[in-house]
């Protein structure tokens, strides 16, 4: 019994604790109009992993504000680049406005190894990093036939496209030299979404909370690491209660409550999820990426930001 204990994942994150870094992170953002924003994102990341423990090791957070912005800050002039040249295009003839939509779905298989391989070379386990040795021309074909046959399929697809894709990020993505797999099948996890809305809708949402404990528990199952399979047990009616009562807690509390809502649902998914055997230490030594670039986050970024302003203005 005690050895289940030290294999399931531990999280001691608290409501009270996280509610002042959100404090904190407010004002600061609010006083420096927003730059600050990418340093408060860091923290919250950071605060998540530092409280997530596993088999006596605990998780890390590497990655910091200085770099989110500075990655920011250049995907903001490439993606101005890249919209002015659109601009001249589309004026010469508007049949050249379609090389910028083109340009952008053969790049973002690029932009999401760069963002993964960044997002694990700032991750660690046991103050070791995880590395991602994925490259973007198999994701490229990867995408490019997981897209086509998803649209002409009318969304059908997409379950075996995102089975095919989590595999392939996952044999990619290594302790040292320990990597991780995953062997979900499209059938299964398209069988799992229909009957998941289905059953919320006729639930009236009620079954969301079981739906996605399913979905947490069946990508746990089939998620390995050192040839070991990972358990899910996730509890729909533990969510279900949280989601309940949040919302009117929150009401209640004028919005205070939310702190520890999240952090009580972060608690019910993370330590639903246990090791089926202690991980061989020695296989997992350190081997870093010195070379990923925070510059993939600071597109989706700049993106997300041209976005919002695109938004505001119409």
């Amino acid at each position: 019994m005690q050895a289940e204990v030290k294999l399931r994942v531990s999280f001691s994150g608290k409501g009270g604790e996280f509610f002042i870094l959100l404090i904190k992170n407010f004002f600061l953002t609010l006083i420096t109009l927003g730059v600050y924003n990418f340093w408060a994102r860091v923290n919250v990341q950071r605060y998540f992993y530092m409280h997530t423990e596993i088999a006596g090791g605990r998780m890390g957070w590497h990655a910091t504000g200085k770099e989110r912005f500075i990655g920011f800050l250049k995907a903001s002039v490439l993606l101005a680049i890249i919209i002015g040249l659109n601009t001249l295009l589309v004026k010469i003839s508007p049949f050249l406005g379609i090389i910028l939509p083109i340009g952008i779905i053969l790049l973002l298989p690029a932009v999401i190894v760069a963002m993964y391989r960044f997002r694990m070379s700032r991750t660690s386990f046991n103050q070791v990093r995880f590395r991602f040795s994925g490259r973007p021309g198999n994701l490229t074909a990867l995408t490019l036939k997981g897209g086509f046959l998803t649209v002409i399929t009318f969304g059908i697809y997409a379950a075996w496209f995102s089975a095919q894709l989590r595999t392939y990020l996952y044999r990619h993505t290594m302790i040292g030299g320990s990597a991780f797999d995953y062997d979900g099948d499209g059938g299964d996890i398209f069988v799992i979404y229909l009957k998941g809305v289905l059953l919320t809708l006729v639930t009236f949402g009620v079954w969301n909370s079981w739906f996605t404990a399913e979905v947490a528990n069946y990508h746990a199952n089939h998620t390995l690491f050192q040839g070991q399979r990972l358990k899910g047990d996730v509890d729909g009616a533990d969510i279900f209660v949280l989601n309940f009562l949040g919302p009117i807690l929150t009401l209640l509390t004028l919005g205070v409550w939310v702190p520890w809502w999240m952090v009580k649902l972060k608690k019910v998914l993370l330590q639903g999820v246990s090791l089926s055997a202690y991980p061989d230490i020695d296989l997992m030594h350190a081997q870093p990426d010195t070379d990923a670039s925070a510059l993939a986050d600071g597109l989706a970024d700049a993106a997300s930001l041209l976005d919002n302003i695109a938004d505001f203005l119409t």
